[in-house]
């Protein structure tokens, strides 16, 4: 016998809870805040409104009594919409409500017992509803203040229906006051809660944010990295045609020059020109498109684009800062034990090229192609170890800025005419 009663009690309180404190699967995940300000203000009304009856009763106010037994009625029913996702017919349903019972409040029992103040906390109640619907909310308030003008103007100094004990009214004044301060507080409050919530959270993704662009900008270009943070996908990933300075350039021999290395010795000694060759390209603010082994590809104008000549002054001095550097890097190899000294070749062509993400829809690869990348890259296959080759296009204009003398012309596969290259003199090499 025990033990049912238990069961009962605690089935009972189970779908108490569920019906008062569980949010229904009716809701929205983007309505769950305004449910729950809403499931407040109409279970506080349906008490409210449940105590009132026998109150108005004991008070010799019938009617008034029997407005609450309808008012408890309806009540319950803007709570089931309001469990429903109906939140904001709800919230209609109510303010109609509270506006007829204080109407009736102050037509009976006078503007004194202090009803008229819940009709200047309608508005926040409408305007904690989820968004849209502006003008309904707009029209429901010129409602409220008007009925609350219309009310001062008749009845403020009017007898009402029913004359009560003036203590009575008093306690019926400050009552009224004091929910009305504590409503409209409460509504201040949860208004500066969710404000504060979002900022935390929005602080909390920004970190995650700058940490991924953080950890992103190690494995693409700072300037891809760059575009993507500031929201521009469609500009990364779109195909477009580009004239861009194209830069390529390898370790001569590399593969016979580290044989006899171990492999962790090499893997060390790669690693460390990679680096200080990413440095240098950040420096001049190039996009690394590919590092395939000891090769880089980069290219200037894309997705941060200036004037074509600033795009190839920039590339060529970049290649004339790589070249000096690999002098650095020998003297450093060698007093580690790396006797052979390495050198790179760098070939740079300037011309039009398809630029945009390559790959499939689950990984793509930001880059640059097109027959000026291939005249690039076979540049660089004639070029000398430890020099740096140009076609025409660049030296045209870089000329003013960079020294150079010219080589002669080179065949490339699937050109019919030859392309004029350069050397470029590094006075620092």
């Amino acid at each position: 016998m025990t033990e049912a009663v238990m069961e009962n009690r605690d089935h009972l309180w189970r779908l108490l809870r569920s019906f008062i404190v569980e949010i229904p699967p009716g809701v929205k995940p983007e309505n769950q805040n305004h449910y729950v300000i809403h499931s407040i203000i109409t279970y506080f009304a349906l008490i409210a409104h449940s105590l009132s009856i026998p109150l108005f009763w004991f008070l010799g106010v019938k009617q008034l009594a029997h407005f609450n037994i309808v008012g408890v009625s309806i009540w319950i029913f803007a709570i089931v919409l309001n469990r429903k996702g109906f939140h904001f017919s709800s919230m209609i349903i109510s303010v109609i409500l509270v506006c007829s019972h204080q109407t009736l409040c102050i037509v009976f029992i006078g503007w004194d017992a202090g009803f008229q103040y819940f009709l200047l906390a309608l508005p926040f109640g409408l305007f904690l509803m989820p968004h849209g619907n502006n003008w309904i909310k707009a029209l429901m308030t010129f409602i409220c203040l008007m009925n609350f003008s219309l009310l001062d103007y008749f009845f403020r100094t009017s007898e009402p229906f029913l004359i009560l004990n003036p203590f009575i009214l008093h306690v019926f004044n400050y009552s009224n006051l004091i929910i009305f301060v504590t409503l409209a507080s409460f509504a201040c409050y949860f208004f500066n809660a969710k404000v504060h919530g979002a900022e935390t959270d929005f602080r909390k993704e920004r970190k995650k944010v700058e940490k991924a662009y953080s950890l992103l900008s190690k494995y693409v270009a700072p300037q891809l990295a760059h575009t993507i943070y500031n929201g521009h996908i469609d500009s990364i990933w779109k195909h477009s045609r580009k004239k861009l300075t194209l830069f390529f350039s390898d370790i001569q021999d590399f593969t016979p020059a580290t044989d006899s290395m171990e492999p962790e010795d090499m893997g060390e000694l790669l690693n460390e020109y990679l680096k200080e060759m990413n440095i240098i390209v950040n420096k001049y603010r190039g996009t690394l498109a590919q590092v395939i082994g000891d090769a880089l590809y980069v290219f200037f104008g894309a997705p941060e684009s200036n004037t074509d000549k600033d795009h190839a002054v920039r590339c060529v001095k970049m290649a004339i800062d790589m070249q000096n550097k690999m002098k650095t890097l020998n003297d450093r190899w060698y007093d580690r034990g790396v006797d052979h000294v390495l050198k790179i070749r760098c070939g740079i062509n300037t011309g039009m090229v398809t630029v945009g993400g390559y790959g499939s829809s689950e990984r793509k690869e930001y880059t640059a192609m097109g027959m000026q990348t291939n005249i690039a890259a076979k540049i660089e296959e004639d070029c000398e170890p430890g020099g740096i080759l140009i076609s025409h296009t660049t030296w045209a204009l870089v000329k003013d800025e960079v020294s150079c003398s010219e080589k002669g012309l080179i065949k490339v596969k699937g050109l019919r005419r030859p392309i004029r290259v350069y050397r470029v003199i590094n006075d620092g090499g």
